[in-house]
């Protein structure tokens, strides 16, 4: 626990911390940043206990949430069919980077996928970035956008019953008349040509859907900490892992995620200046990073 993260009279004012459902180095993290909002965490956890892979731990990786999602996390964990680990650091603003890189420090898995508290997965979610991973690869996948309406009127049932998989031609002639977007990233498509007919665009990183090796992730010195506040984040990590020689490949209509609404954030001005200074260094690795040694 940091120092910082007590009150003046000495007691905690974090949330207390428990064990994990199962204690094991599991082959795969699935690494998931909150803050706050419990009730899209819960939908996306039920997601990850239907997926067809279980060889996986779930990493909840917390921003500094107050105690609701600490009692979520902990109540799931008893319950869940794959390992659950929980860090959380004290609230001082959007610190994503940070926080994401404490979780991949407390973990030892060797392949890395990084997902969101705000994205409820397809049942084959894990299995896709697993199957199509190679080294020094960035698998990069898409969300479905979900309207407002179906947001809200989402269940655990609904999640548990897998009624988002359903009827994806139905749900893309939804959205003509405003029901969500991107109904087409629901789309399963397996054929291997057909793939690579649709997706001949370049990939690029999202950061609720992306996977890599954990030793390319630690080469880059993994997300820049210098990122504070919405935005961008994702985007230098992009850059780096390209000056390192990543190859990118997409998942898209394999690892398929479906983004719950919420309310368009502003990315912050100042994040932009950070982009363009480590484009102008040309340097794979942060220095404010995984490591602070660089």
């Amino acid at each position: 626990m940091d120092v910082q993260d007590a009150s003046p009279d000495g007691r905690s004012n974090l949330p207390r911390p428990f064990s994990p459902f199962r204690v094991m180095n599991s082959p795969i993290s699935v690494v998931i940043p909150v803050y706050n909002e419990a009730r899209a965490l819960e939908l996306v956890l039920w997601g990850f206990c239907r997926q067809s892979c279980r060889d996986f731990e779930l990493f909840i990786a917390d921003d500094g949430s107050g105690p609701e999602v600490h009692d979520l996390v902990e109540a799931f964990s008893s319950r869940a069919p794959v390992p659950v680990r929980y860090t959380r650091h004290a609230d001082e603003g959007f610190r994503r980077s940070a926080i994401l890189n404490r979780a991949v420090r407390e973990s030892a898995a060797p392949y890395l996928v990084f997902a969101d508290a705000d994205c409820i997965p397809h049942s084959q979610f894990v299995e896709a970035h697993r199957t199509y991973r190679a080294p020094r690869s960035v698998l990069c996948g898409r969300r479905v956008q979900l309207s407002e309406r179906l947001s809200a009127q989402l269940t655990r049932e609904d999640v548990l019953a897998g009624r988002l998989e359903r009827l994806a031609a139905v749900r893309m002639l939804y959205s003509l008349s405003g029901g969500g977007g991107h109904w087409d990233e629901g789309l399963v498509i397996r054929n291997s040509a057909l793939h690579r007919w649709i997706n001949c665009k370049e990939p690029y990183l999202l950061g609720s859907n992306f996977s890599l090796d954990r030793a390319l992730f630690e080469e880059v010195n993994g997300f820049n900490e210098d990122f504070v506040g919405y935005g961008g984040e994702d985007t230098e990590l992009e850059y780096r892992l390209r000056l390192a020689g990543a190859r990118f490949a997409w998942v898209r209509h394999r690892a398929i995620q479906y983004h719950l609404y919420h309310v368009a954030r502003t990315g912050r001005p100042a994040n932009d200046e950070i982009l363009r200074q480590t484009q102008a260094m040309g340097k794979a690795a942060c220095t404010n990073g995984l490591r602070k040694d660089l």
